[in-house]
């Protein structure tokens, strides 16, 4: 009697606004690396979305660490599926797409395994256990690939399964402007234009194949049509969305006091590290000495935080300026890959040249750390002008966000492609000095759109219609950004708080994600891949595979 009445739900639950009766879909989503960055908070959205729609998801991933993951692939809410491999993450550092590339062919490899191999899983178990981590017989009813194309073609051929790509951006697009930075010219751009070529052509060639293409936002869409003219698909629009429900000031107490009591059962020096930083983060987010801003990002150079720190010292040289301001820098760290050990150290050397004192906390020990280097005390930490916080707990995020002091999100990247955190901070009712590129143009209202120059000052005429400022990345332009903002009393906070809250809400709720998710899915829905189609597939497959060798071969006798 349950069952049929759970069923009764879900199937109302799916018909709801689409007039007509859609069977449930077993989703399976693939994800390289399944740690705490913009790509995962989407994916893990994503698939809460559409299990709470009625249909069965999962996740596939060929890395993942539960102490550096996102609450709900921890905490049983989502099947996480972890295919392990043991291809490493780079080589010396380097070949790091190559490497994914590999990984994810790895993965592809066992779900193949596991879609056939329910008879060896049967009656050779062991031997099963030794080719694949996928249970057997969990063959989805259509696939989610997102920043990896490679496994498109290969799932679609050997699974005979419809697969939906979600372009976060087009690596060939990121390497060309990484590229243009580094110079075009000598033997080096020679020698990266040699490697790329068959990763760009690779890329193009297997992302055509996906059955429907859908990107994060008309900035990333428009690149894809530029940077992939040859594919005929062009990309629908799904924006990345957040669970308001998360970020009420109720739902971040209780996260915090899950959290704080499973610091209480930590035992050794993880328990005391954890509950030391616990302490010292807690008094950040209470403290009501000095005004707060607040960067959230992954620690990597192409993030660029400097601007924030510049923006802060920029603030500190107005003369008029008489209360300091705090800096809290948090973000993804992984002591795995150079860049984040880079980009943190590089940080902290730049605060010191601009006189900032500045603390890092670590809420594990830190990475290749003295025996004898000790904690921060708390009035220490009170008492610097940025403090670091690499791989915070999303429970201690959410609540900085909620802290009394904070007055703006500084959001630093340049042309990022979408951006979650903006709308993570504007949820919470904080408003947003953002870069006037990319991601943020098409999610954060300009204060400027509502604004009139006076007697050569910008006066806001509207703070119902504006949820921060976009600005171009520099420390002039967001230091007098930020000076207006702290120049706002708490009616003008407040009007700027509820215009923001209500801005996601009608916008980029989670609600809206599913729905447009689910109704693209159901578009490609169960049909099996015909047979004609993979022949094509394996024509272009083998294709690809002589140009490989080729080039390989080219390359090798001109050495």
């Amino acid at each position: 009697m349950q069952q049929e009445k759970a069923k009764g739900t879900c199937e109302k639950r799916l018909t709801k606004g689409t007039g007509a009766a859609r069977a449930p879909l077993r989703v399976a989503f693939v994800h390289p690396d399944l740690g705490i960055g913009g790509a995962e908070r989407l994916v893990v959205d994503a698939a809460e979305s559409l299990q709470d729609r009625g249909h069965t998801v999962y996740i596939l991933t060929s890395h993942f660490d539960a102490s550096h993951a996102f609450e709900p692939t921890r905490d049983g809410t989502l099947e996480v599926i972890h295919a392990k491999t043991w291809i490493p993450r780079s080589l010396f550092h380097m070949l790091h797409l190559p490497m994914a590339i590999l990984q994810q062919l790895s993965l592809v490899m066992q779900v193949v395994v596991a879609a056939h191999g329910s008879s060896l899983a049967r009656h050779l178990p062991h031997v099963y256990r030794s080719l694949t981590h996928v249970p057997s017989d969990s063959l989805p009813d259509v696939f989610v690939i997102d920043q990896l194309p490679t496994a498109i073609p290969l799932i679609k051929l050997l699974c005979g399964r419809r697969v939906m790509y979600y372009c976060h951006f087009p690596d060939k697009e990121i390497s060309a402007a990484l590229a243009r930075q580094r110079g075009t010219r000598g033997l080096r751009a020679l020698v990266r234009a040699i490697y790329r070529f068959p990763l760009d052509v690779l890329e193009e060639a297997t992302t055509q194949w996906a059955d429907l293409i859908v990107a994060n936002s008309r900035f990333t869409a428009t690149h894809f049509h530029r940077v992939f003219p040859r594919i005929a698909k062009r990309p629908s629009v799904v924006y990345p969305a957040v669970d308001e429900a998360m970020y009420t000031a109720q739902h971040v107490e209780r996260e915090l006091a899950t959290y704080a009591s499973t610091c209480t059962t930590q035992v050794g020096e993880v328990g005391s590290y954890a509950r030391e930083h616990l302490e010292l983060v807690q008094r950040v987010i209470h403290a009501n000495d000095c005004p707060m801003f607040f960067s959230i990002n992954r620690f990597e150079a192409k993030k660029n935080i400097p601007l924030a720190l510049h923006t802060v010292a920029r603030l500190r040289q107005q003369a008029q300026r008489e209360t300091r301001v705090r800096l809290v820098c948090a973000g993804g760290y992984d002591a795995r890959i150079r860049d984040n050990i880079e980009t943190l150290r590089s940080l902290q050397s730049l605060a010191d040249t601009l006189g900032l004192t500045h603390v890092t906390l670590w809420n594990r020990a830190p990475p290749s750390r003295a025996n004898d280097v000790l904690p921060p005390k708390a009035e220490q930490v009170l008492k610097a002008d940025v403090i670091f916080l690499p791989s915070l707990p999303s429970a201690l995020l959410h609540a900085l966000l909620h802290a009394p002091s904070l007055r703006a999100l500084l959001y630093t990247p340049t042309n990022e492609h979408f951006g979650i955190v903006p709308l993570e901070a504007m949820v919470c009712g904080v408003p947003v000095v953002a870069t006037d590129t990319g991601g943020p143009l098409e999610t954060v209202l300009d204060a400027s759109l509502t604004s009139v120059s006076l007697h050569g000052k910008t006066q806001i005429t509207d703070t119902s219609a504006m949820t921060g400022f976009l600005r171009p990345p520099s420390a002039d332009a967001w230091a007098a950004a930020c000076s207006t903002i702290l120049a706002w009393d708490e009616g003008t906070r407040a009007q700027v708080a509820a215009t923001a809250k209500r801005w996601v809400s009608e916008r980029f709720s989670v609600r809206s994600m599913g729905a447009e998710l689910e109704q693209h899915l159901q578009k490609i829905g169960v049909q099996a891949v015909p047979q004609a189609e993979r022949l094509q597939i394996l024509g272009t497959m083998l294709a690809l595979v002589l140009m490989h060798v080729v080039a390989v071969y080219v390359v090798l006798r001109s050495l």
